[in-house]
């Protein structure tokens, strides 16, 4: 059964005279949407790594191909709209970066917005695994390389839909490392966590405010909060009244990329509160499925076996083949996932439950019904309620408004009026009740209107791109209810203004 939340968003207070002007009004059932659509800072995403000793610029005409459905790993097709790329500063172990490379990245930033995308970064300085050398980079260097990256992350912030935290270890893993611990041969020293968490420190002081970083196993997010003390059985996860205030607790995610490889998916679910470390899937998993209701969570799958094979099946199956995919992703809030890596366990998937994993992935804000006047006046309140179901697996995880949008059906001349919501909280399986007085600040020019929504990104670069703005799922009339060149959606056609 769906639980049912009332939101009372408010626009401006209405005052007791407008009361008086009587409403009539129409209910509206929106038909049911299964249609695969790509929607900002969801879905499965295109990776893109390159190393700074041969770098390979991204191509705006590859992303845009992207944006359409095009193979993935796993012999099934997706669009994508979320980019990962990985940074690989391999000859700037002992130095600062160069300005060239500075100014390549910042170039990709620039094709990432051109396109209408989002990306996923990460830095790191190696791929040399698993014994040591690990032929990573030591703390006052990477330290050093933050403080260059920090304009470029600030700049972009309006494109970054997450940054991973990278930096230490093969693949910035954070697993293996020369200078900060080898957390499977050990040893790992108190020092070593310190560092570690010196890191964390300057990623999040780096990284703008309003963006989540993602770590790569819980146990290092326990360990940078409770230090010495941390330990999964006291694990406590971040509750509703700390989500997104911005505080480290709130801003620390996670990510896996060895999804559903085995019960611990590889070590993900470590704990080194004693040595050698312990596998807690209990407690730790418990924590990450509770956090990720606040925090973004994605990853890549990971098929475990030494030829690539997967070894895991047929539990990381769909569900309907006995496994569990779609269970996981759910419980764990899944936003995103690589759509190159693993085909071996994406395949099974194929033509079974993978329209459903790649409808749901992140959130899917879902229109049921909604009642709006016919008429109204100027000077009084439109009254309406409105009902939205996340039918996904996730929340929006960075801040974007929430618009009314009236635009009348002869001149096309736009009303807009801001709401007080977050669609951060409209959770999985919640359906949001929301209803709504609303005062426009200025005179409507009598004729008929059109009502939608706007979910725009706030950023005022891309405000008003429709690549970035929340296409809603619903029918009206058999026709979506998104208006491609605008980004809106459209609640109500005939609202008549006296």
């Amino acid at each position: 059964m769906k639980n049912k939340l009332i939101h009372i968003c408010y626009l401006l207070l209405v005052l007791a005279s407008c009361s008086e002007y009587k409403q009539q009004t129409v209910e509206v059932f929106y038909e049911n949407d299964i249609d695969e659509f790509i929607n900002p800072e969801r879905g499965f995403y295109r990776p893109f790594g390159t190393n700074a000793s041969n770098f390979v610029p991204l191509n705006a005409d590859t992303l845009l191909k992207l944006r359409t459905l095009m193979p993935a790993a796993g012999g099934f097709k997706v669009a994508s709209s979320l980019t990962y790329r990985s940074y690989q500063l391999d000859i700037f172990k002992d130095k600062l970066i160069s300005n060239k490379t500075l100014s390549a990245i910042q170039t990709d930033m620039d094709i990432i917005r051109k396109v209408g995308n989002k990306i996923v970064l990460r830095f790191s300085y190696s791929n040399t695994c698993c014994d040591p050398p690990f032929k990573d980079a030591p703390k006052s260097i990477i330290l050093e390389h933050l403080n260059q990256l920090k304009p470029i992350l600030e700049q972009n912030k309006d494109v970054i839909a997450v940054v991973q935290m990278g930096l230490i270890g093969p693949w910035g893993e954070q697993y293996y490392s020369d200078f900060f611990g080898d957390l499977e041969h050990g040893p790992v020293t108190d020092k070593n966590w310190l560092d570690r968490a010196e890191v964390i420190n300057k990623l999040l002081e780096v990284v703008p405010k309003s963006r989540m970083i993602q770590v790569r196993a819980p146990y290092y997010k326990l360990r940078y909060l409770d230090g010495k003390n941390a330990h999964p059985e006291q694990a406590k996860a971040i509750t509703k009244a700390e989500a997104f205030n911005e505080s480290p607790i709130a801003r620390i995610a996670h990510h896996n990329d060895c999804i559903l490889a085995n019960y611990d998916d590889y070590w993900t679910y470590n704990s080194f509160h004693e040595w050698p470390a312990v596998s807690d899937t209990l407690n730790l998993k418990e924590y990450i499925a509770s956090e990720t209701k606040f925090l973004v969570f994605g990853g890549e799958t990971c098929p475990g076996g030494e030829n690539g094979e997967d070894v895991y099946s047929p539990y990381n199956d769909c569900d309907s083949e006995g496994g569990g995919a779609q269970q996981y992703l759910k419980r764990f809030h899944t936003s995103f996932l690589n759509t190159s890596w693993s085909g071996a366990v994406n395949g099974d998937w194929a033509n079974k439950c993978i329209d459903e994993i790649k409808r749901n992935l992140g959130y899917r804000f879902a229109l049921k019904r909604g009642i709006f006047p016919t008429k109204i006046k100027n000077g009084t309140a439109l009254n309406l309620e409105l009902d939205i179901l996340n039918e996904g697996y996730a929340s929006t995880y960075n801040y974007r408004f929430v618009e009314l949008v009236l635009r009348n059906k002869a001149s096309k001349k736009v009303y807009k009026t801001k709401i007080d919501c977050d669609p951060r909280y409209w959770f999985t399986d919640e359906l949001q009740t929301i209803k709504l007085a609303v005062q426009w600040p200025e005179t409507i020019i009598k004729g008929n209107y059109e009502l939608f929504i706007n979910l725009p990104d706030p950023d005022p670069k891309i405000y008003n791109r429709p690549e970035y703005a929340i296409r809603l799922a619903g029918k009206l009339n058999s026709k979506s209810v998104w208006d491609s060149s605008t980004g809106w959606n459209l609640l109500f056609s005939n609202i008549k203004v006296e």
